[in-house]
């Protein structure tokens, strides 16, 4: 074999040991997201990543070693760091504030980064100019969890000529009160992941409330959408362990700063469409577009 040859295949040898490893995959539960999840993950690993073992405790370093860790789920996110862990951790299914907030309750955290599952609020932003042309006013509701998203969207917003409105509420009791003022305001109100503000329990009179003011909702999961929301973007398990599988496989335990997800869906309940009398752009449509706008960040 020729020296340049040699020197090529011990390069191939070197990067395909380094780009090598086993993962500890935590999950925060056993549910049908997680599990999708965990199974899109392991069909996306390339490079010699496998999965060592799948449970929702993290097993000793000196029992198990692992060379990166990857949880799904908050609660995942903060099992994995109370641990004290040295390994990376990729956290994945989670929105930014939980990720934040985990992050400031550790001890002394090991390399960590994530995928969010906050869209962008450019994204958002370019989906509520091709669903509503003329619309000017947009109303977010927030509590402490989500406020500091505000600046990214009102930047954001501007840029597709439109006004952002925001309201805080602090507790429970004073989401409606609140959410009645904000839509007063607004021509439409952008739901973000927060919660206080989206609960099991306060979703239905939110949504009912809106609807009574005939101010449509744009949510960020199929559920909401489900529930009674215009719309709604959102990336699913399977989408974001795709993106979690790519990831690994090209920087392996060196993990790269947090981001949004890169892929994502579309869900318009047309019921709810027909209600507001809105004739809106087909789905697929309005989806590809998104996807060649240039707006992705």
């Amino acid at each position: 074999m020729s020296r340049p040859a040699l020197l090529l295949l011990l390069f191939f040898l070197f990067h395909a040991k380094a780009w090598a490893g086993e993962i500890a995959l935590i999950l925060a539960d056993d549910s049908a997201p997680y599990r999708e999840f965990a199974s899109s993950l392991q069909k996306n690993l390339q490079a010699g990543w496998k999965i060592a073992y799948t449970d929702n405790n993290l097993r000793p370093a000196d029992r198990q070693p692992v060379d990166l860790i990857v949880t799904a789920g908050s609660g995942a996110l903060r099992t994995a760091l109370a641990a004290n862990p040295k390994t990376p951790i990729l956290a994945t299914l989670l929105p930014e504030y939980s990720y934040q907030a985990a992050l400031v309750e550790a001890r002394a955290p090991p390399l960590v980064s994530a995928i969010y599952l906050d869209q962008p609020a450019k994204r958002q932003a370019r989906l509520l100019r091709l669903l509503f042309p003329e619309v000017r006013r947009v109303g977010l509701l927030v509590s402490d969890q989500s406020a500091p998203q505000i600046a990214s969207f009102r930047s954001a917003l501007t840029l597709q000529r439109m006004q952002l409105h925001s309201e805080q509420a602090s507790n429970e009791q004073q989401i409606l009160p609140t959410l009645e003022n904000l839509l007063a305001r607004s021509e439409v109100l952008l739901a973000v992941p927060d919660a206080l503000i989206y609960s099991r329990s306060s979703i239905r009179p939110l949504l009912i409330t809106a609807y009574r003011f005939q101010r449509p909702v744009i949510g960020f999961s199929a559920s909401l959408a489900k529930a009674g929301a215009l719309a709604a973007l959102y990336s699913t398990p399977a989408q974001i362990g795709r993106q979690a599988g790519a990831l690994i496989s090209v920087h392996g335990n060196r993990l790269p700063p947090p981001r949004p997800p890169s892929e994502y869906s579309l869900t318009i309940n047309q019921s709810v469409a027909d209600a507001f009398g809105l004739r809106l752009p087909d789905e697929t449509d309005l989806l590809q577009k998104l996807l060649t706008s240039g707006t992705e960040e």
